[in-house]
């Protein structure tokens, strides 16, 4: 509580404002085997905070985003050469990946290679 003649400086304020932008990605559920941002399961585009992808590459849908390169997606998910390319969730073994996937490598797209990611088994 500020009391007196305690008051926030312009530099202190926009701080404070930094910081509560910074952590505000960090409310949701973001990424993950049950993120809205990518990873999380869903019907339709209103269950994701952007896309669901359907169809057989991913059972029970996949929240996602689009992307150009992995730099386009949040960290702990890849850039890959899907549907004109999505973000997936990054992995290192099938019990890293939701049930109906499996850690599969797949192209990326904007950068060469291969990412292991979360797609259907």
């Amino acid at each position: 509580m500020i009391t007196g003649n305690h008051r926030l400086t312009p530099r202190a304020l926009l701080f404070a404002v930094a910081v509560l932008l910074l952590l505000a990605p960090a409310c949701g559920d973001g990424v993950g085997n049950e993120g809205d941002l990518v990873g999380g399961p869903c019907r339709d585009s209103q269950d994701c905070a952007d896309i669901c992808l359907t169809g057989s590459d991913f059972p029970e849908g996949t929240c996602s985003i689009p992307c150009r390169f992995d730099e386009d997606c949040p960290g702990g998910t890849a850039c890959i050469d899907e549907d004109g390319g999505v973000c997936l969730l990054l992995c290192h073994f099938d019990t890293d990946c939701r049930h109906g996937y499996e850690c599969d490598d797949e192209s990326r797209k904007g950068h060469p290679g291969n990412a292991a990611v979360c797609i259907e088994d």
